[in-house]
């Protein structure tokens, strides 16, 4: 009986001290700065897949044309130390060549058909074009007014090393947010390049998530500015509105990905999110009627 009452006045000193604790500072970085505040932001995942062949300059252009607010890219690095725009690990499902990689140069890549695995309307609309799969330096320059979400794939140091240093060659470190499910690469890359915006690996996410749902979330102790959830993981409601709401108090965006249909965008509009990751941004531009 004893041990129950103290755990139950520890409990209450906790919860007193969670009280009174004061509320952090709000997070603060010019890649905040540059948001659209007054609307959901159009985040054109893929750089806009469900148009143009994903991570290509032509789905980047497309997305732009669409209205895009920010670019969403993947990252993987080659044999010889070059990122490039990439959602696999391979290049077998979306161009004509096969390969890890992690095992292919930068010119053993650039020769491939990057629209070879679009299945977007109509399916062959690219397969003309010769479309390449580019480096990330090259579509940073290419689209340098834009701000940019780019997510380091493989969990390597080295790829957080090269990610720092072709954001920084770039001189794009206030319109480039870092992001990766891995928390080691996250971790090294917050080494390398303190100065870029970084958005919340998986764990952190979870533990904000689970904080957030507590009440707890100013405690978390994430250095990131963006937090990018699926409106469901596990069976749990991810995008819930004590979880926007927390990250509101912190100052931290909330982009839900990745959504294709008008009601569910509708949905999170109405719940508060910053963003919205979509294959469709023309979608979503017409939604928001502008």
């Amino acid at each position: 009986m004893r041990g129950a009452v103290i755990i139950m006045l520890v409990l209450a000193a906790a919860y007193a001290a969670a009280l009174f604790w004061p509320e952090p500072a709000p997070v603060s970085h010019p890649w905040l700065e540059g948001r659209t505040v007054e609307r959901a932001e159009r985040v054109a995942h893929g750089g806009g897949l469900g148009r143009a062949p994903a991570n290509t300059l032509a789905a980047l252009e497309q997305a732009v044309a669409d209205g895009a607010d920010i670019l969403e890219a993947d990252a993987q690095l080659t044999a010889d130390g070059i990122l490039v725009l990439m959602h696999d690990d391979t290049v077998d499902r979306t161009t004509n060549g096969s390969g890890r990689v992690m095992d292919l140069t930068l010119a053993e890549i650039g020769p491939l058909n990057a629209a070879f695995g679009f299945e977007g309307e109509p399916a062959d609309r690219f397969a003309d074009d010769g479309i390449a799969v580019p480096a990330l330096a090259e579509a940073l320059v290419n689209f340098p007014d834009h701000r940019w979400i780019v997510e380091i794939k493989p969990d390597t140091e080295d790829a957080a090393r090269v990610m720092c240093e072709t954001i920084r060659a770039a001189g794009m470190e206030s319109r480039v947010l870092v992001g990766s499910f891995h928390d080691s690469a996250m971790a090294h890359f917050r080494a390398f390049c303190p100065e870029v915006a970084t958005g919340m690996a998986r764990n952190e996410a979870f533990s904000f998530y689970v904080m957030a749902r507590l009440g707890l979330a100013k405690f978390h102790p994430s250095p990131a500015i963006a937090l990018q959830l699926p409106p469901d993981a596990s069976g749990l409601d991810a995008i819930h509105p004590r979880l926007v709401s927390a990250a509101r108090a912190r100052g931290i965006a909330v982009h839900v990905w990745t959504i294709n249909d008008p009601d569910e965008m509708a949905r999170f509009i109405a719940r508060g999110v910053d963003g919205i990751i979509t294959d469709r941004v023309d979608v979503m531009r017409d939604l928001q009627g502008d």
